[in-house]
């Protein structure tokens, strides 16, 4: 039985939220999976909160293997979904737990656009996004949660933390301008 555990950015994105919860309380009283969470915590507003319900939910759900796939939505800048994958896949290594993001809809089309792209545009990310966007694209992902086909997490090489002087930095700028110029 597939396991399934939610984190939503803010009370006002669930009622984008109902159709998919009704869909998996079928699919719960079905027994075709379990839900384990549905946490609501802002990354922007409680980041140290987010970080420290992560950290005991991840390392629950992963030295318990009791989670298969998170499904993370947010609105407006969602920086949510790309530090649940980051956190899952750089500091604690885990290449279980498939993150499935979702973009709710915004007041304005610049706020939704501003949550797909934050999902879309993150470097190194492996999260699952099928332009999973406001309630429909919620209900999509929780049926992707369910039914779909899981893909393989592959852990990649993060990279290091440099820090420079100015002096360095400048002269850092200008290697990489010279490198790409002879290419």
């Amino acid at each position: 039985m597939r396991k399934i555990g939610i984190m939503i950015g803010s009370d006002s994105d669930l009622p984008q939220c109902l159709s998919g919860f009704k869909y998996l309380n079928q699919a719960v009283e079905k027994g075709l999976v379990k839900v384990e969470k549905v946490i609501t915590n802002s990354i922007h507003r409680n980041t140290q909160s987010v970080l420290h319900r992560l950290y005991c939910l991840c390392h629950n759900l992963y030295e318990h293997e009791i989670i298969d796939a998170l499904i993370v939505g947010a609105g407006m800048a969602n920086h949510l979904t790309g530090t649940v994958d980051a956190y899952l896949r750089y500091h604690i290594g885990n290449e279980k737990i498939v993150v499935i993001g979702v973009a709710f809809l915004g007041k304005t089309n610049e706020e939704t656009d501003a949550a797909v792209k934050s999902i879309k545009f993150v470097p190194g990310t492996q999260v699952i996004f099928d332009d999973f966007v406001g309630e429909l694209g919620f209900y999509r992902a929780c049926q992707f949660a369910v039914e779909g086909e899981l893909p393989k997490v592959i852990l990649k090489e993060g990279k290091p933390a440099v820090e420079r002087s100015l002096e360095e930095a400048i002269l850092a700028s200008k290697k990489i301008i010279t490198e790409k110029e002879e290419k």
